[in-house]
């Protein structure tokens, strides 16, 4: 097959008024739309820091993994970053190291959910009630919210940019439980609103949006170096503000999700045997925190996979890059490590972190996928964990 399958990503629905479905958390929490997920974050870091205005420089806690838009959000406030490290082998944060981050000055805990794979919110959530601080559940990787169900988190943040589990081409969202929507009204209207208007110029940037996600598009887009396809580089939040979406765009959105495929089941599948080589799958996490969920299983953004080892990691994303499969070291580092926020923080070392991000690499999951990419892959991990 010619091209390259690309990472992640799914095209742009088109909007058509049809019925309205309601927002799946629209029962227990109120809904503020953004220009983007990192300014519906930093948006709940400022409702944080309002509930705390005697603290002269609030703290917020985040894992030491993740995306540099975190501390973008959370510089843009004025507050502070503090990375806590993970739990061996996973994406979440240890609990033990949140307890021990915190100081009089934090005002807030950020449970980032990973590709799919929610934090979990229902520990942190008690942490969080311990030591009156509000709990914000980054939902920017996963829909729906997994406090859409079981509202442990005060703040639920959304994203519908490219890359996300609803592709808008931009735009977020901040769900704000109702009972604390007095409390965020000042917050909110000091900030500006935009519009977005479905016109045609929108209407040819979907089309070409869509159309470079195909196989050749991709492959040639990626081999343009000025582009920095794939990048992970850490920009500033210079201006934020509301966003009127137009309903029926968000309704595509959420029509749209509902029709894909379950991608990640066909790797649970053909891979299961690969932890007895040192692979370890991170969709069976989901797993075992789903288990008792009422809802439908839902697509992951991408399948998380730990290597053995570093080594063993590059050696995978070479080869299957090479075949055509838009395999990623997603970030690719801690985010302590990651050129521009370092020296945001404060000197530290994330271990577990490091080795995550040493190890981890993801495989896409969207529609484009078919039976014969996952062969590959399947063909591929195998051959390099029995080699002859």
């Amino acid at each position: 097959m010619k091209g390259k399958l690309r990472p992640v990503g799914s095209p742009v629905p088109f909007p058509r008024i049809r019925e309205r479905q309601e927002l799946p958390w629209a029962a227990l929490y109120h809904t503020e739309f953004m220009c983007s997920g990192t300014e519906a974050l930093s948006l709940a870091v400022a409702i944080a820091i309002h509930r705390h205005s005697q603290v002269s420089t609030p703290e917020v806690i985040v894992p030491a993994y993740g995306c540099p838009d975190l501390v973008s959000a959370i510089i843009a406030q004025g507050g502070k970053p503090v990375l806590v490290d993970l739990v061996p082998n996973g994406p979440h944060m240890n609990d033990i190291g949140v307890r021990e981050a915190m100081t009089p000055s934090t005002v807030a805990v950020v449970g980032v959910g990973f590709l799919g794979i929610p934090e979990r919110l229902e520990e942190l959530s008690g942490i969080c009630r311990e030591h009156n601080l509000l709990l914000i559940e980054d939902s920017a990787q996963c829909f729906p919210p997994a406090s859409a169900s079981k509202p442990h988190a005060d703040l639920v943040v959304l994203s519908f940019g490219r890359g996300k589990p609803i592709n808008l081409m931009g735009g977020g969202a901040l769900l704000v439980r109702t009972d604390l929507a007095g409390q965020a009204e000042e917050a909110v209207a000091q900030y500006p609103v935009s519009v977005l208007k479905v016109g045609m110029a929108w209407l040819i940037k979907r089309l070409v949006f869509n159309l470079l996600m195909r196989r050749l598009p991709y492959y040639v887009l990626e081999r343009m170096p000025f582009l920095g396809i794939g990048e992970t580089k850490f920009h500033r939040l210079d201006t934020i503000s509301c966003l009127d979406l137009p309903e029926s765009v968000l309704q595509a959105g959420l029509r749209d999700f509902q029709r894909r495929p379950l991608i990640h089941q066909r790797y649970d599948t053909e891979l299961a045997g690969l932890e007895a080589w040192g692979w370890k799958c991170l969709a069976s996490d989901r797993s075992e925190m789903s288990r008792n969920d009422p809802q439908q299983p839902v697509p992951l953004l991408r399948y998380p996979v730990l290597a053995p080892s570093k080594d063993m990691r590059d050696r995978a994303l070479v080869v299957l890059n090479s075949e055509g499969i838009g395999a990623s070291a997603f970030y690719g580092r801690a985010l302590s490590q990651i050129e521009g926020v370092e020296a945001l923080l404060d000197s530290a070392e994330y271990p577990v972190a490091s080795d995550f991000a040493a190890r981890l690499f993801t495989l896409p999951t969207h529609e484009g996928v078919t039976a014969r990419d996952v062969a590959r892959v399947t063909e591929t991990l195998w051959s390099l964990s029995t080699p002859d």
